[in-house]
């Protein structure tokens, strides 16, 4: 397969500023012809209807087949020239379909070890799989001998990117969803007097009561908006999942090309795509995190040298158009 405009098939979420919608948006801009073949959920019954489904694929494989064949087939008959699969519980028998006519497809996996599930993605016949934690990919190629890489995520700078129209916010800004080691870390932030304010979806029904529902606001920032709040935050909060071992996720990405201020929890990757002293604020422990978030609250001066500094470094080196071209290398 030659590296000339190429149709892809991704399959994964197309909603506004989701992974997929990223892939899909710079795949076109660098001259590709991108199609989304669908999420691998159910379309009908909103999130509940969803979460149903997902739990019924997971107990019966075949319904899960008979439900995720159509989307390979689906490549098919768009005639795509290669897929970008970005979820971890395509049956492997739709990618079976795929290289049954010599489809190249990859696995780009966005999210931690822990939602690997069952591990079925192991079994399925990928020309190429990529994860954005260094130690999983390590284990995976030295034990197992796959195809594997590291890749972590990216931000697109048509989107994440610093955005000078407002005031100065002098909170710390959380965006994303709340499970409960989160939970626990932001009750613990509030208790010792740092400025919080929550975007994303609501609290879970379970989660009310931990921390004053004041501190959320109810509202899903995407694109151009998440990129200006961050800009405007005195911080941008970025702890980790417990279950990402070496690597970082992808509000890292988007908020350092906003040109946000972050405080990211420290793991291996992160001091080697970023300058954890000039630009990125990087915390191990709690005293740490509450450390230097009271240093860029005091001066916002400070978040905006890290800001403009990590800005730049995600602009250079931490896209989405670098991060497919390597994808598309390793398929072609």
């Amino acid at each position: 397969m030659e590296l000339r405009p190429l149709h892809i098939g991704i399959i994964g979420e197309s909603a506004p500023d989701k992974f997929g919608d990223n892939i899909r948006d710079t795949l076109e801009k660098m001259g590709h012809r991108a199609s989304m073949l669908g999420s691998g959920r159910l379309a009908r019954g909103g999130l509940v209807g969803a979460r149903v489904g997902d739990l019924a694929m997971r107990g019966f494989p075949r319904l899960e087949e008979r439900f995720h064949v159509p989307i390979a087939r689906k490549a098919l008959a768009l005639e795509c020239d290669a897929v970008i699969n970005t979820i971890g519980n395509l049956s492997p028998s739709a990618v079976e379909v795929l290289a049954d006519q010599r489809i190249p497809t990859a696995f780009w996996f966005p999210d931690h070890v822990a939602n690997l599930d069952r591990q079925r993605v192991l079994l399925a016949p990928y020309t190429a799989w990529f994860f954005k934690d260094p130690l999983l990919v390590r284990r995976l190629r030295d034990t197992l001998g796959l195809p594997v890489w590291y890749l972590p995520e990216a931000c697109n700078p048509d989107w994440h990117r610093p955005i000078d129209d407002g005031p100065a916010d002098p909170v710390v800004v959380v965006a994303g969803n709340l499970y409960p080691s989160r939970l626990v870390l932001l009750k613990r932030l509030h208790e010792a007097g740092v400025p919080i304010r929550i975007y994303g979806p609501d609290f879970p029904r379970w989660a009310r009561g931990i921390i004053p529902d004041e501190l959320h606001t109810r509202t899903v920032v995407l694109r151009e908006n998440k990129s200006r709040l961050f800009r405007r935050a005195a911080a941008v909060l970025n702890n980790l999942h417990p279950a990402e071992m070496e690597g970082v996720n992808g509000r890292l990405f988007q908020a350092t090309g906003a040109g946000a201020a972050v405080l990211c929890e420290q793991r291996p990757a992160l001091s080697e795509l970023f300058d954890v002293e000039r630009e990125v604020a990087a915390f191990r422990t709690f005293d740490d995190l509450v450390s230097r978030a009271r240093d860029l609250l005091a001066d916002p001066e400070v978040g905006r040298q890290l800001g403009d500094a990590a800005s730049k470094r995600a602009h250079a080196e931490h896209t989405y158009e670098l991060r497919l071209n390597t994808i598309l290398e390793k398929l072609a």
